[in-house]
């Protein structure tokens, strides 16, 4: 009875309407469509919970689709790719819809085909409490009755899966289509008053029609009449409670009357709603604040509201109230920190290659055919502009060194290492095959005084990552190549004093690396980097002491100490960039020392031409802290 009454009353007002169709004044917005509306607000953008505002031109309601030529010339500008019509067959029968260019039409007949042959004669109150009755209990049917509810089913299922702007509308846009415009502010956290008000603008969209429709009955039939022409709070309240009294709320009515996954929940309030911050966001600094504006950004384009893992992420991110770190992994800062990693490995394989270098323990003429083995680990404490980080090395060199003459060395390595550098949830490899070369010149001698040391590097990069970014967001992955070459050129002095030998140096290291962009592959939120390229310039202080050999058996035992000591030129900061969807994220490496500590103990062996030893060294500076090694072996001939 109800959905015949409901139908009904469509026909009654749009027979009376189209019969004072002279009398109908412009509305708001459109001249043949008085209650054509934005859901997103009536004079501004309705706010939401959790700082969100209302997006305009998403969905759009309407009464029945009787445009004139000016206002279809609106409706075309608008982007409408979705008409959903909510009236029973034989209202379409009696005004067909004209649509907007391009538009899809579907029909979502909410009251069901039984109804479809409903017409005036089906309406019988005789008086205006009869009249507000039936209304409450038309607006308690679309909760009640399971028939309505698989219809408002399909039309939310559709209404999130629309592609441009999409337009529902029923007759005369207020009551099937009210309640839809009521639901769908509710799926976007509208306050109960708001939804109310927006509820209730029909009424003044619609005054001027609806007062001369009133006006052309007899009093007494426009007394019983008013009510079913327009739209009360109580109507709207009676669905309301309904909700309340059958399913406890307005989330269980969605997902357990309607059956409305919370996925499509999300996806609808994901095109209605954007949130202006998102939480947690104020308070970020550095990396983390960088990739919350991102993930901000984001809203703005075709991942949200949409069914993608970033849209649901987000919108759960809001309900808990938390972003849950991936604000911290989305950025890439791993890229950032295996660029400072790479640009450090100079001054590593100068560690690794010593003491075989400088050609002291020979005469000219001889020359000395070495290995070195390494490993390290340098850990960078978090702070609250970048997650922590860690680096991992290994690798093997094999050089020969040479005596010249007195005065000249000079030797050449060839080697690899292997580094590992993890931080913010992601993880890089970097295999450095290398080459270095050196020489060390003393005016005098080179077993005393002054002397001036000059060593290069070079090396191919193959780099390898994946960022495992959380929040259901799945794992970027990506590869690449470049090189990365270094230098250095130290003054130093050499002082044999009694039992010791002490070797202080001043210098200058220049580092570079050049590693090619890439796109990363398997996440939604993976990234295109950007050419990673970077130099290094520092100033370095060294200091040797060798210590007289002592003899175990036939052994010659050789012990040192070493300290030094890098200070860096100019911007030591290391930053990657990259992109998503055109939006631009920027990261700085964990690393962010200016100046850097090592100080280290080795000892060598010595029976003959062989020798075979090993070095320890502490490495430090700022947040950083890490441990170094090497074992060593060589043959002089």
């Amino acid at each position: 009875m109800l959905q015949r009454v409901l139908c009904s009353l469509s026909l009654l007002t749009l027979a009376i309407s189209a019969a004072h169709a002279a009398d109908a004044l412009d509305t708001p917005r459109l001249a043949g469509m008085d209650n054509f509306r934005d859901i997103a607000g009536t004079t501004e953008a309705y706010s939401t919970r959790h700082d969100g505002v209302m997006r305009a031109g998403v969905f759009y309601r309407a009464n029945a689709l009787t445009p004139t030529a000016s206002d279809l010339t609106v409706l075309n500008s608008l982007g409408i790719s979705d008409v959903y019509d909510l009236r029973t067959a034989s209202e379409i029968a009696t005004t067909p819809d004209t649509l907007p260019d391009g538009a899809t039409y579907t029909n979502i007949d909410i009251l069901g085909s039984t109804s479809s042959g409903a017409n005036v004669t089906g309406i019988s109150v005789t008086t205006a409490a009869q009249a507000r009755a039936m209304m409450e209990d038309a607006n308690r049917s679309f909760v009640s009755d399971a028939g309505v509810r698989s219809q408002f089913t399909t039309l939310f299922n559709d209404l999130a899966a629309a592609d441009g702007a999409a337009l529902f509308h029923c007759t005369a846009g207020k009551d099937r289509t009210g309640w839809t415009a009521a639901v769908l502010l509710s799926i976007a956290g509208v306050d109960d008053a708001t939804i109310m008000e927006n509820y209730l603008a029909t009424n003044e969209y619609t005054a001027d029609r609806v007062a001369a429709t009133l006006a052309a009955m007899p009093a007494s039939m426009a007394e019983i009449y008013a009510p079913l022409l327009g739209v009360e709070a109580s109507y709207l309240q009676a669905g309301l409670d309904e909700v309340t009294a059958e399913y406890g709320s307005m989330d269980n009515y969605l997902k357990q009357g309607l059956g409305l996954t919370q996925e499509t929940l999300y996806v609808l309030r994901g095109k209605m709603v954007r949130y202006a911050t998102l939480p947690g966001q104020a308070g970020f600094l550095g990396n983390a604040a960088a990739g919350a504006r991102l993930l901000e950004q984001l809203q703005d384009t075709s991942l949200s509201g949409n069914y993608t893992a970033y849209n649901y992420y987000l919108q759960s991110a809001i309900d808990a109230g938390t972003l849950g770190g991936v604000e911290s992994r989305v950025g890439g800062q791993v890229h950032a920190d295996a660029a400072s990693y790479l640009l450090r490995q100079d001054a590593m394989i100068d560690r690794a290659a010593a003491p075989f270098t400088d050609g002291i323990d020979l005469k000219a003429g001889q020359s000395r055919l070495w290995s070195t083995a390494l490993a390290g680990y340098l850990g960078t404490d978090g702070s609250s502009q970048v997650s922590s980080s860690n680096e991992h090395s290994q690798g093997l060199m094999i050089g020969l060194t040479q005596r010249l003459s007195e005065q000249l060395s000079a030797y050449a390595g060839f080697g690899y290492s292997n580094g590992n550098v993890g931080g913010a949830g992601g993880e890089a490899d970097t295999d450095l095959t290398f080459l270095a070369l050196g020489a060390r010149f003393a005016p005098g001698s080179l077993e005393q005084g002054l002397f001036i040391d000059a060593k290069a590097s070079g090396g191919w990069l193959d780099y390898s990552s994946k960022r495992d970014i959380g929040g259901g967001l799945g794992t970027a992955k990506g590869d690449s190549h470049g090189t990365l070459v270094g230098g250095s050129l130290a003054l130093g002095y050499r002082l044999p004093a009694g039992s010791v030998v002490l070797e202080p140096s001043l210098g200058v290291r220049v580092s570079h690396v050049d590693l090619s962009g890439f796109d990363e592959k398997g996440s939604e939120l993976a990234l295109q980097v950007d050419d990673l390229k970077a130099t290094r310039r520092a100033a370095m202080a060294n200091l040797k002491a060798s210590f007289a050999p002592y003899a175990l058996g036939a052994w010659q035992l050789v012990p040192g100490v070493e300290v030094g000591y890098e200070h860096v030129l100019g911007d030591h900061q290391v930053d990657s960039q990259a992109h998503l969807l055109g939006l631009d994220i920027e990261q700085r490496a964990a690393f962010d020392n200016r100046d850097q500590f090592n100080a280290g103990v080795n000892l060598m062996a010595n029976l003959g031409a062989l020798s075979v030893g090993a070095e320890v060294a502490a490495l430090g500076g700022g947040d950083s802290h890490g441990v170094s090694g090497s074992l060593k072996a060589s043959y002089a001939f």
